[in-house]
């Protein structure tokens, strides 16, 4: 069974087209689905390629009937304060997977062609300093 929680930070709804509405929708896709294909939509730049690359390398393995909710998946996403690098604004995300395995994804977005995008993604063990 498919299970998603998703905490936005300090409970408000992220405001369409904004940059955490893009981010919120990315992760949920990306960690919450493990669905490149539909993550890859509010991609641009390196994440697009890392994308790309992925599916790539995962086609033989998952073969070609492979849905995402085949993964089967329970993600709690809870997205961190906003903060600016230039005109890039950054998230930190935790994601808590079932079983008590927690990783940070730092995702950064820029404005492509007047939308937001998710141009780079990070995952590590700890949140990556904030930007100023």
């Amino acid at each position: 069974m498919f299970i998603l929680l998703v905490a936005l930070a300090a409970c408000r709804r992220a405001e369409p087209g904004s940059p955490e509405a893009t981010a919120d929708a990315f992760a949920e896709a990306y960690f919450g689905r493990a669905d490149q294909v539909r993550a890859k939509q509010f991609t641009a730049f390196g994440a697009s390629k890392m994308l790309d690359d992925e599916l790539n390398e995962t086609r033989n393995v998952r073969g070609a009937d492979f849905t995402p909710s085949d993964a089967n998946l329970e993600v709690k996403l809870v997205r961190g304060e906003r903060s600016a690098r230039g005109e890039r604004v950054r998230f930190d995300y935790a994601v808590n997977f079932h079983g008590g395995v927690e990783k940070h994804a730092d995702i950064e977005l820029a404005r492509v062609d007047g939308e937001w995008k998710v141009v780079r993604v990070t995952v590590g063990d700890a949140p990556a300093p904030a930007s100023s």
